[in-house]
Formats: structure tokens, sequence, C-alpha cells
């Protein structure tokens, strides 16, 4: 094919130098070795991408979409042009300088398009790796590990390169570039950092993907969307994406909200302002209306009961009310808030811990009420782990016990949770797959977490009166839901207060002024 690429006897007859004559026959054979080029790029590609689509879309698999969705074949159709133009250098020029230069600038091209298939075959990779992650529930990401192997392989490339180019070893460019350390660590400063930071964000699990974090100092309050190795992008509830540097998680002061998830249960901490001048001891009238609740009477009667016995052995004359120990309308109140939390309390299948002695010693043990219930959905092997203490079954080893059978039981709030698999198709990064979840088995529907603390306690009065603390955990971690639990809750106590004889501590407003000032001017 060489002798068509030879124009020197056509432009002979052009009565043309021997200098013209060469410089033209080079521009004749570049014009048509670069038209010969950009014909073998398109079909190269046009018949890789047709193989290759037509391979990917017979194949089952579909895992192998991921390489075409990040288009890891392409660019092998930049190699056939570089080859074509790399042999037809020595028909363009007989320059030994001129084709020395061409050949490393081609050189160059093929190192770049190479450089490319790489980054490209790792993001493939990190997308397939994302897929297991969200299928075997792995925190662990390498995204920003995977962006540090691109680094390197840049440096390598670009001193490639400079080597080719100014005809060096790359052993004497890596000690020159030995001199430029500071200036590198300058440069490469965030990265470095960011590397240290990523690094010990997986080894803590301190974050991960779809993980709610909140970040005082910066305003930042949303879902973790992305983590890679200079930054980590948040969507906030507000729909604003904020971008940190990596290593400020580690820097910065933050909260994650992830325990709260998987807990299931969302706080409520809220106190209502009781008026002082309202509080006081029950009457018997007082006593016989608030009997008529349900969710008092007993605790009333049996702390009548109690108080009448311990006045009676004391010795306490009438009126025991202020010689001796009574009842308050502020003590029933909050009585009434707890046993109205714990009539609308959400239970999971669970087993708690008891405490024994064991040869002298005080020592804390699962309990398990009903053993042939408790093995009736494992198998024999789980015998080993029971064992009978002061009359009761216990579970021993516990560590081991949930390492045979994490598929049933998890290890919670200090609590044995029952759990069933469930699977979910899911789609990542254009793949469908089946994300097996854990959740525990519920035996009760309601509104508040009775494995988490609830308490209602009266805080240190203030200007403001006596605060009554509620202090609970609402059975959900969805925001509306939370919301409504909350204010049906706060809704339903405010309203029921006057049936205590309280009220509720209210600063003066601009009409209660008004109103006062109408009052006296009207006397």
């Amino acid at each position: 094919m060489g002798k068509y690429l030879n124009f020197t006897k056509i432009l002979a007859n052009w009565h043309l130098s021997g200098t013209q004559i060469e410089i033209w026959n080079g521009i004749f054979v570049a014009l048509i070795l670069i038209i010969t080029s950009i014909i073998a790029f398109y079909i190269t590609r046009f018949i890789i991408s047709k193989i290759i689509f037509f391979i990917i879309s017979k194949s089952k698999n579909d895992y192998d979409d991921l390489l075409l969705k990040n288009k890891v074949f392409e660019p092998i159709a930049h190699i056939v042009p570089a080859l074509i133009l790399l042999w037809g250098l020595p028909f363009i020029t007989s320059d030994s300088n001129l084709i020395i230069f061409l050949k490393d600038s081609i050189f160059s091209y093929l190192l770049i398009a190479l450089l490319v298939i790489i980054f490209r075959l790792l993001d493939a990779l990190n997308n397939f790796y994302e897929i297991i992650a969200v299928k075997k529930n792995l925190s662990i990401h390498i995204k920003q590990y995977l962006q540090v192997i691109k680094i390197l392989l840049v440096i390598t490339v670009l001193i490639l390169i400079i080597s080719i180019i100014f005809d060096k070893k790359p052993g004497a460019l890596l000690a020159g570039l030995g001199a430029m350390t500071a200036v590198l660590m300058l440069i490469f400063k965030d990265s470095i950092l960011s590397l240290v930071a990523s690094i010990q964000i997986s080894a803590y699990d301190l974050v991960k993907v779809g993980d709610w974090i909140t970040l005082p100092s910066k305003g930042v309050d949303g879902d973790v969307m992305d983590i890679s190795l200079n930054t980590i992008k948040i969507r906030n509830f507000d729909k604003t994406i904020s971008t940190l540097p990596t290593y400020m998680i580690v820097q910065e002061p933050f909260i994650n909200w992830r325990g709260m998830v998987q807990t299931g249960g969302r706080r409520i901490k809220r106190a209502i302002h009781i008026d002082v001048n309202s509080i006081k001891l029950c009457d018997e009238k007082l006593l016989e209306k608030l009997k008529k609740i349900q969710l008092i009477k007993d605790y009333i009667d049996e702390k009548l009961q109690e108080i009448r016995q311990w006045n009676k052995e004391n010795k306490i004359d009438e009126p025991t009310e202020i010689n001796g120990r009574g009842l308050t309308n502020l003590g029933i109140f909050r009585i009434y808030i707890e046993n109205f939390l714990r009539s609308n309390l959400h239970s999971y299948k669970k087993y708690k811990k008891e405490t024994f002695e064991v040869n002298g010693k005080i020592k804390e043990f699962l309990v398990i009420p009903d053993k042939k219930e408790f093995l009736s959905d494992l198998d024999t092997k789980a015998k080993k782990f029971l064992s009978e203490l002061n009359g009761k079954t216990i579970l021993h080893n516990i560590d081991k016990f949930l390492l045979q059978y994490s598929d049933k039981y998890i290890l919670q709030n200090g609590f044995l949770y029952k759990i069933k698999k469930l699977e979910e198709e899911v789609i990542i990064n254009g793949v469908r797959v089946n994300k097996i979840t854990y959740k525990k088995i519920i035996e009760k529907q309601g509104l508040f977490c009775d494995d988490l603390t609830l308490l209602v306690r009266q805080l240190k009065p203030t200007d403001k009166g006596v605060p009554i603390e509620v202090y609970t955990f609402a059975a959900t971690t969805e925001w509306n839901k939370y919301e409504n639990i909350q204010g049906d809750l706060f809704d339903h106590l405010f309203a029921i207060i006057p049936h205590f004889e309280l009220k509720v501590y209210q600063q003066p407003s601009s009409n209660d002024f008004i109103t006062f000032t109408k009052s006296i001017a009207s006397k």
C-alpha cells in the first residue's frame, strides 16, 4: 500500500523543486492518513457498539449492562486511528526528528486513550460494588479508594508522557519529583486529608450513603447523597444541596441519625408548664371526679389505701391532707400522662434481661418465657444455648447464638428481638436487585415504643411555672407521622388539664393588658 502514498512522480510534472515536492507529498499523504483515520474511527466505533450491544443484549446477566452504561468500549475506537497514523508516518516525511516527535505524540495519545478505558472500567466496578453493597447490606464504599487509584494513574501517565516527549527515563523524572515533594503535598493537601478521613469513615462506619446527618456549624441537615474522595454531597430537607470536604466529617462535630432510624423510634421531649397557683391537694370531691377516669382509677384507689394506712400507723390527726400524706392534682396528672402513654405502646416480639445471683456474683441473662415457642423455628442445635437457672430458662453465649442465627434474631437496646427477612426489588444503577432487609416482628401496634425510655418527670420550677416533661419515643421515624403523634399527644394533654383543676402557664399578651386596663377603668 506504501506505493499508493507516494505522489513524487505526479508532483514532478508540476515543475516543483525537490524540497517542494517532498513538502507537498507529505501534505497529501497526511491528508489521506487523517481522512482514513477518521473513517476508521467511525467504522470501528460502529462495529464495537453494534457487536458489544448485541452480545450484552443477549446476555441474561444484568451486570454487564454497567459496561455499556459507563461506555467502557467506546475509547477503543481511538486506538485504530492512532495505529494507522503510526504506520503511515514514514510516508509523510523523511525528517527523523519530525517522525520521532509525531511518534511520541501518537504514543501519548494512546496512553490517554488507555487511561480513559481504565477510568471507565473503574466506574463500572464502583457501580457493580454499589449493587452488591445494597444486596448484601454492606456499609463500606469503595468510590473514594477508586478515586485515589485514578489520581495515581493520572500521575503515572503524565510521567510516562513527559518521559516519552523529552526522551528521559521515568526513574530520572521521579528523582526530580522528590525535590518537589513539598509542592506536591501542598497541591494535594485536601486529597491527602480526605483520603485519611475516608479510611476513618470506613473503619469506624461514621457515615454512609443514605444517612441523615446534621452539621450545626455549617447549617447542614439532610440525607447523604454521595461520598467521594474529596467531597460529601448532602441533600438538605429544604431540597438544597450542600457539598462538604470529606475531611470535615472527622474534624467537625456532627449528628448521624442512623441509630434512631435503625431503632425504629424518634424521641419526644417536650414540657408543659403548669401554673404554680393551680397546684393543690385533692379534696374528696376532686378525687371522686378523677376516679371516673379509667387510666388512673386503680392508681387513686391503691394510693388512697396506702396513704390511709400510713396516716393511721403514724397517728396523723385530721385533716390528713395537711398533717399527713395526701394526693396532689399535679401528681395524679403525671400518673395519668404515664398511663396514657403506656396504654398506647407499640411492642415487638422480644426477650428481656433479668438479674441473677450466681456463685455470689450478680449476672444478667436473657430470659426465655416459652422455651417451646422459642425453639419452634430454630434447628435442634439451638438447644445447647438454653439452660435452667432459678426455675427460669435463660439464653447464654449470646454472641455465638447471634452468629449462628443472625437471620432470626438481633440484639438491640438490651433486648433480643425476633426478626423476619424481607426481599425488596430495587433499581441500582439501572440494574434490578433483590435487596434483603430484616425487620423486627411486631406483636402490637401502637404509638409509643415500649423498649425505649418512657418517663414523665417534674423539672425545676421557673418563673414560667412548673415544667412537666414528657420523655418518650414515637414508634416511627417518618417525619410527618412523628409530628402527628407528637401533636395529637399534646393536643390531648392540653385539653384534659382542666379536669385536674390545673392551669397551663402562659405569659400575658397585649390583649390581657387591654382587658385588665378596661376592667380597672370600669371600676
